[in-house]
C-alpha cells in the first residue's frame, strides 16, 4: 500500500509504528553488542594473564633443565623463582610436591612449609593444562597452576641416565606442581571499567527505550485527542449549520402551522365525530403538533443555552422528574425505582434544563421497555468533584452499530421519533460542563450515565 494513498492520520500512525519498531530493534541489537563486547573483554583480559603465566612456567621449566644434578637443579630453580618473581604483576612463585609441601618458593622462607593441604590439592584436579582460580589468601590474587615438568624431553634419555648416576641414583621425576600468583588489581580494574562502561551504555539504551515508548504513548494520546477535537469541531459545524437553517425557517414554519392547526380544529368541531372528515381533521392537527415539536427541538438544539445556574438538590430533582412520567409508566405497568441519598451534595445547575434531560431519557426508556419492565434511577458522587446520575432500563437495548450514532441529530430508530431528543440531552449536559455515556447490549437494556460537576459554569457552545 502506498503512503500517498493512506489518510494523513493513518500514514502518521503507520510511520510512528515503524519508527518505534526500528528503534526498539536497534536498541536490542545495541544492548546485545554491548554485553557481548563486555564478555569478550573479560575473556581477553583473563586469557592475557593465563598466557603470561603459561610463558613464565615454560621459561622456568626450560631454565631448570640446564641443571647437572639434584642439588644444582634445586638451587637453580630457587634462584630462577626469586628472579622471575620480580616480573611486573607477579606476587609469588611456588613449586610443591603432590602433597602440597613447598619445595621451592620465590620467598626462600616459605620452602618446606605447606602451601595447600592434600585435600585441597586433590580438589584442584591438577593436570598438564594450565588452570586458574581466584584466591583471597594470603592476598587477593589470580592463581595459575599445572604440573611442573623441568626434566629433559624423551629424546635425551642418555643424559637423564647420566644425571641419575651422578645424583647417586636419585630420581628427579617425582610429581611436582607449580603455582604462580598474579596481582589481580589491574585485571579487576579493567573488568570494573568495562563493567561500568557496559552499565552506562545499557542505561543510555534504557533511556532511549523509555523516551521512545513515552513518545509513542504521547503521540497516540495526541492522536486520540486530535480525533476527538475533530469530531467535536464537526459536530459544532453541524450545529452551526442547523442553527442558521433553523433560524431561517422557524418563523416561516410556525405561523402557517398555527393557521393549519386552527383550521383543522375548526373542521373537526363541525364535522360529525364518527365521520371521515372529523378523523382527517384530527390527523391534520396531530401532524401540525408533531411538526411544531420538531421545530421546537431543533431550535432547542442549536440555540445557545442560557443556563440559570442555582443550587440544585439532585434527590428532589430526580423525584420530581419521575413524578412527571409516573402516569405514562403506570399505563405500561413499568416500575420506577429510585432510592434517594441524603448525603448527596447540592450542585450548581439549571433545574429546568436538567429536568428536560431526565424526561427525555425516561420517555425513551419507557418506549423501549416492555410491560412489567423496570426503570432504575441512581445518583452518587464520584471523585469528589462530580455527581453521577444513571438511568437504566430493562428494555430491548441498543445495537452496537447504533451506539455511536444515537447522539447524532435526526438519527432515530422509532417510526414517530424526531431523532433530536438525545442530541438535546447531550447539548444540555455539555453546557453544564458534563459528559454523557451510554452502555447497552441487545436484549439487556440500556444504561445512560450523566456526569455533572458540583460547581458548573456557563459554557458557550458557539464560542
Amino acid at each position: 500500500m502506498s503512503l500517498m494513498r493512506l489518510p494523513k492520520g493513518s500514514a502518521a500512525s503507520w510511520l510512528s509504528g515503524v519508527l518505534a519498531g526500528l528503534t526498539l530493534l536497534l536498541i536490542g541489537l545495541f544492548s546485545v553488542l554491548i554485553i557481548r563486547d563486555y564478555a569478550r573483554e573479560n575473556t581477553a583480559a583473563r586469557q592475557n594473564v593465563e598466557e603470561k603465566g603459561s610463558v613464565l612456567i615454560r621459561a622456568l621449566e626450560s631454565g631448570t633443565r640446564a641443571g647437572m644434578g639434584m642439588r644444582m637443579h634445586q638451587m637453580q630453580l630457587q634462584t630462577l623463582l626469586e628472579e622471575m618473581a620480580l616480573q611486573p604483576g607477579v606476587l609469588w612463585f611456588a613449586v610443591t610436591d603432590d602433597a602440597g609441601r613447598i619445595t621451592a618458593h620465590s620467598d626462600p622462607q616459605q620452602v618446606g612449609k605447606t602451601l595447600y593441604s592434600e585435600a585441597v590439592m586433590r580438589e584442584l584436579n591438577i593436570g598438564e593444562q594450565e588452570q586458574w582460580r581466584r584466591i583471597a589468601t594470603p592476598e587477593p590474587a589470580l592463581e595459575i597452576y599445572r604440573q611442573f615438568r623441568p626434566l629433559y624431553p624423551a629424546g635425551r634419555h642418555h643424559m637423564r641416565m647420566m644425571m641419575s648416576r651422578h645424583d647417586g641414583g636419585v630420581n628427579n621425576s617425582a610429581p611436582q606442581v607449580i603455582f604462580i600468583a598474579f596481582d589481580a588489581s589491574e585485571l579487576d580494574a579493567t573488568l570494573a571499567r568495562e563493567r561500568r562502561n557496559m552499565i552506562i551504555m545499557l542505561c543510555a539504551a534504557g533511556v532511549v527505550l523509555f523516551a521512545t515508548v513515552s513518545a509513542l504513548f504521547w503521540f497516540r494520546r495526541y492522536q486520540r485527542s486530535y480525533l476527538l477535537l475533530q469530531e467535536a469541531n464537526k459536530r459544532k459545524e453541524k450545529l452551526t449549520a442547523l442553527g442558521h437553517l433553523a433560524a431561517g425557517v422557524a418563523h416561516e414554519i410556525r405561523n402557517p402551522l398555527s393557521s393549519i392547526k386552527g383550521i383543522a380544529k375548526y373542521f373537526a368541531e363541525r364535522a360529525p365525530s364518527d365521520s371521515e372528515s372529523h378523523a382527517l381533521a384530527q390527523v391534520m392537527a396531530k401532524e401540525a403538533d408533531r411538526l411544531n415539536r420538531v421545530v421546537s427541538e431543533l431550535l432547542e438544539l442549536v440555540r445557545p443555552a442560557h443556563l440559570s445556574l442555582q443550587p440544585v438538590n439532585v434527590n428532589a430533582l430526580i423525584a420530581h422528574s419521575l413524578q412527571l412520567v409516573s402516569q405514562d409508566a403506570k399505563s405500561r405497568d413499568i416500575d420506577l425505582q429510585f432510592h434517594a441519598r441524603p448525603e448527596l451534595r447540592q450542585i450548581q445547575a439549571d433545574p429546568d434544563r436538567l429536568t428536560q434531560v431526565l424526561l427525555n431519557l425516561y420517555l425513551n426508556a419507557i418506549q423501549a421497555t416492555d410491560r412489567d419492565g423496570t426503570i432504575t434511577v441512581d445518583a452518587s458522587e464520584c471523585d469528589g468533584q462530580r455527581v453521577k446520575i444513571t438511568v437504566s432500563d430493562s428494555g430491548k437495548g441498543i445495537a452496537p452499530d447504533q451506539l455511536e450514532a444515537i447522539f447524532t441529530p435526526y438519527f432515530t430508530t422509532k417510526a414517530d421519533g424526531t431523532g433530536l431528543g438525545l442530541a438535546v440531552v447531550q447539548n444540555i449536559i455539555e453546557q453544564h460542563g458534563g459528559t454523557v455515556q451510554v452502555d447497552s447490549q441487545p436484549g439487556g437494556g440500556a444504561v445512560f450515565t450523566l456526569f455533572l460537576p458540583l460547581n458548573a459554569s456557563q459554557k458557550d457552545e458557539q464560542g
